[in-house]
């Protein structure tokens, strides 16, 4: 009677390189988190693709990209990966994390005065918070939540769900005693009083407009008293209800929303818990 093959042996270190290649977009970012040196992870990912017989990366040594074989397995192993590590977070005792990824001004004027309230409702879970307006695809950057606007009528990445948690609101903004000062702009949202335009049907102010990088500076800027801006109402909000700022005919939803995206299939307890929250705190407005 012939004998019945054993299995292959599991390139279980392999797949954990690949996994983390993968989910970084790069191996240098993957030996810093596997805290393992450069040629440790290429020489893995190497025995994972003789191990196949497939070719997993293509492309110049210093701009290597997936193949779509890579695509594919890849989204088969990475849910498994995400359920061993949350299962040995909790038996471990060490608690539970989720990396979220966040546009920087909706980052430091609305999500992290609203952590408090996470952290009360879900103690055992630590957030890790980064800052980016990286496009998305389906590494996220490494983040288990990327936070980010999506456009009426956009697409979402494939192998990505996007949790719309806030709807988007634009109007004019300007210190309460603001006498005149010039019209501000972000260099990072370079339409938006052409957008307001369209919306409210009101002109655009005449004159050159003083200019900032980032919506943060020029909010400080309406709030010293230098000019009207156009702004995002969850970024103003609190600054009106202090009475730093007053909207000027209020806000008008210019048909995008704030959303969360995460890996399909991939959401562990903590990500969801985190997920549940934040549509809860944009509902509350």
């Amino acid at each position: 009677m012939a004998e019945t093959p054993a299995p292959p042996t599991l390139p279980l270190k392999a797949l954990q390189a690949f996994d983390a290649v993968m989910r970084l977009g790069g191996v240098g970012r993957a030996a810093e988190r596997l805290g393992v040196t450069h040629g440790a992870v290429s020489r893995q990912v190497g025995q994972l693709q003789t191990a196949l017989g497939q070719t997993l990366f293509e492309g110049p040594r210093n701009a290597r990209r997936p193949t779509p074989e890579a695509e594919r397995l890849w989204a088969e192993v990475a849910p498994a990966f995400a359920q061993l590590e949350e299962a040995v977070a909790e038996r471990a005792g060490s608690g539970r994390r989720v990396r979220v990824s966040c546009l920087s001004t909706l980052a430091a004027r609305w999500l992290i005065p609203r952590l408090p309230g996470f952290t009360a409702v879900a103690p055992g879970v630590s957030v890790e918070l980064s800052e980016s307006y990286a496009p998305l695809d389906r590494r996220l950057g490494g983040a288990d939540v990327a936070v980010r606007m999506l456009a009426a009528e956009a697409t979402v990445h494939e192998g990505l769900e996007a949790v719309a948690f806030m709807r988007n609101e634009i109007g004019m903004v300007a210190a309460p005693d603001a006498a005149g000062g010039r019209r501000l702009l972000s260099r990072s949202h370079p339409q938006a009083w052409t957008a307001w335009s369209r919306l409210t049907g009101r002109p655009v102010p005449p004159g050159a407009a003083l200019e900032f990088d980032h919506q943060q500076t020029m909010i400080e800027a309406a709030i010293a008293g230098l000019g009207a801006a156009v702004a995002q109402r969850p970024l103003v909000e609190a600054d009106i209800a202090a009475g730093r700022l007053k909207a000027i005919d209020g806000f008008t939803p210019d048909g995008a929303v704030f959303a969360a995206f995460h890996r399909r299939g991939e959401a562990g307890a903590a990500t969801r818990r985190f997920l549940d929250w934040l549509a809860a705190e944009g509902r509350a407005g």
